[in-house]
């Protein structure tokens, strides 16, 4: 039951009204959706069915949901402690930091009880009191185009030489994605897949009930999210040449998997309809760049498409399918950075950007998959890309190949590929071709570098008996000191998925321990063992905030919510409007890290136009950060960063390499 008002105003009323029904829905572990246009939609037919029907059924996936803890709202006080702490390294002057000592003595005196008490009754009603007003604001709401602002991306590892016949041809490395994603599909109908646990801590699952069988849908103002039952939408897009087109994966009346060779069979039938059918190809080509324009451009194209009953089914279809796979056969990327634009972007066509997962494979082979960010982070797409990785590399490839061409001729005759037609008028056809312009434009504002670092990598960064993630943090720190003479705001994502429907919370980089630590490593009278003391500071602080956002206790979600709570008839917040508050939360660099030995690529843009962003991987043996940002915007260089990445992590390495000995673990 979406909103039709502002969520950032709340009536309580409306939140007691709530009470009984919002129970019953997060009472529901299981798959949710049967089909429907708000994301609480409850399905007509929960899938108790299916677990009586289904002898394999195993009841592991959400087992631990009922059991997962509500999001807690932090005590007011200790935020704006917090928040006192964390801004001392943007006060220019012992004045600067006293008025935000009594900004916040003002708002502890005045509003924020109020607020605070607004919020905790708010929070009383549901289980995870942030996330209808994160997913409307942060995600629907945002006019931006998704793609390239939004969504998020991983390139995948080649696979073993022994496994180049699947690796190097387009087709049978889409049907063996095909294959594996699948398999995950028939685990999680099973519910077989246990419950994530780290370090003795389950993890909220939730974010797995978004993946597959639903779409973004654009609307003006606010976009909305659709779902549909994964048991019975058996099939996939498949994007080709501009078109897409409808491949059935599972049987139509038996919902049973059918065989690779099926599958196999349907894509080549897409492949080699373009010499049959030519003009009808050409006539479906472009939709696709209707998913990269700003979202109320979008809408508006999208009401023209709905007007028609062929496109409404056809859009109808994509939105009902599991996911969508992109045949991109005149890609062939060589270089990171060629691969992390396929992966990214590709050419602006040839894709379907309001999908939550779209897969691609590239003429050489090549293949990554993007996520639609709206109602998934990270690691949920983290997990299904690396399982779908692994089971491309335990295949045989002489035993998958000859699969392919086993009973082909024979086995479901008449199942074919359905192309998606599409009645594409002459205002859409020019929305089309505007849509195409705008995208390049777009994209050529866009830089993207690849900082691959062969030298040192989680192995050795775990001899100097520091985390990993907090030793990456220090070289960003660092690197950003060196080029600029400053620090900026820079973001980390912490995951909080140890509470219910869980995403994410703002992990501060910037410390006083980091500023004392790039000011003392650049300093040219600081000794050897000052700057190792200085770091080892600084990873220990890095540490210990990003342990208390995972925990629910930092501050920028709290923030959130309480500005949320403002209403109409309230006076100002001074706090909210204060330019150093604004400034301490506005990302010029903002960083996140997912790390997977199937990868080589992961990336997404910058927050705001003056910044970076910086996606990176810390692998066994190499360090990764995807580097982009908009040169003539913020008259920054991903060249130049990319220079200083290199020299910080040289002197770290060296530097900590003679005082290696006796430094706790962090």
């Amino acid at each position: 039951m979406a909103l039709k008002t502002s969520v950032s105003r709340w009536s309580p009323n409306w939140i007691k009204g709530r009470s009984t029904m919002v129970r019953h829905f997060y009472n529901y572990k299981t798959f949710q959706f049967e089909t429907g246009s708000n994301d609480e939609y409850l399905a007509a037919r929960p899938n108790s069915y299916y677990q009586k029907n289904r002898p394999s059924f195993k009841g592991l996936t959400y087992s631990k949901q009922e059991d997962m803890p509500s999001l807690p709202v932090p005590e007011l006080k200790s935020t704006l402690d917090k928040y006192l702490k964390s801004i001392k390294p943007y006060c220019n002057s012992e004045s600067d930091y006293e008025k935000q000592v009594q900004l916040c003595y003002q708002f502890l005196s005045n509003q924020g009880p109020t607020l605070q008490e607004r919020l905790l009754s708010y929070s009383m009603e549901r289980r995870n009191w942030m996330q209808e007003m994160w997913d409307s604001q942060i995600y629907l709401a945002d006019r931006s185009p998704v793609v390239p602002f939004v969504s998020y991306f991983y390139g995948h590892k080649p696979l073993a030489s022994t496994h180049r016949v699947i690796d190097s041809d387009m087709l049978i490395k889409a049907t063996a994605i095909i294959a594996g994603v699948v398999k995950f599909i028939e685990a999680l109908k099973d519910e077989s897949l246990p419950a994530e646990v780290v370090k003795d801590k389950p993890f909220c699952m939730n974010g797995f009930q978004y993946m597959f069988n639903n779409s973004r849908v654009p609307q003006f103002n606010q976009d909305r999210n659709d779902f549909y039952s994964i048991y019975e939408h058996g099939y996939l897009t498949v994007a080709y040449k501009d078109n897409f087109y409808k491949v059935y994966t599972h049987d139509r009346e038996t919902g049973s998997v059918l065989p690779v060779s099926v599958v196999y069979r349907q894509l080549n039938q897409i492949v080699n309809q373009l010499a049959t059918q030519g003009s009808i190809v050409e006539a479906n080509a472009g939709i696709g760049a209707l998913t990269t324009l700003p979202r109320n451009e979008w809408a508006d194209a999208y009401q023209q498409l709905q007007a028609d009953p062929v496109s409404a089914s056809s859009l109808q279809i994509i939105h009902q399918s599991s996911f969508v796979l992109c045949l991109d056969q005149d890609a062939a990327p060589i270089t990171l950075e060629d691969k992390s634009r396929v992966c990214w972007h590709g050419d602006g066509t040839n894709r379907y950007f309001d999908k939550p997962l779209q897969f691609f494979v590239a003429g050489n082979g090549f293949s990554g998959f993007l996520a639609e960010h709206s109602k998934m982070d990270g690691t949920p797409t983290l997990f299904l890309n690396h399982y779908v990785m692994d089971q491309l590399a335990k295949l045989n490839p002489a035993e998958f190949i000859k699969s392919l061409h086993a009973g082909s001729a024979t086995l479901y005759p008449d199942l074919r590929s359905e192309h998606l037609q599409f009645i594409i008028t002459p205002e859409l056809s020019k929305t089309i071709e505007a849509a195409k312009l705008q995208f390049v434009n777009t994209i050529e504002q866009e830089d993207l570098r690849v900082w691959h670092y062969n030298r040192y990598g989680k192995r050795i960064i775990k001899t100097f008996k520091v985390s990993p993630d907090a030793f990456i943090q220090q070289i960003i720190q660092l690197a950003v000191f060196k080029y600029l003479k400053r620090q900026l705001p820079t973001y980390e994502a912490a995951s909080t998925r140890a509470f219910f429907q869980g995403r994410t919370e703002t992990g501060r980089s910037v410390t006083d321990a980091s500023s004392k630590f790039v000011k003392t490593w650049e300093s040219t009278t600081a000794t050897t063992q000052e700057k190792v003391s200085a770091f080892y500071d600084a990873a220990k602080e890095h540490v210990e905030y990003l342990k208390m956002a995972s925990n629910g206790q930092a501050i920028d979600r709290h923030f959130f919510g309480l500005k949320n709570m403002v209403q109409e008839s309230d006076a100002p917040v001074p706090l909210f409007q204060d330019p150093l508050f604004k400034y301490s939360s506005t990302w010029l660099i903002s960083t996140s890290q997912l790390s997977s030995e199937n990868f080589e690529c992961y990336g997404w843009s910058q927050v705001y136009d003056n910044g970076f962003g910086l996606a990176y991987m810390i692998n066994n043996d190499f360090l990764h950060i995807n580097i982009t940002n908009k040169p003539e915007a913020s008259g920054l260089s991903a060249n130049e960063l990319h220079y200083y990445l290199s020299q910080a992590a040289d002197e770290i390495y060296e530097t900590l390499s003679q005082h290696s000995s006796s430094k706790p673990n962090l």
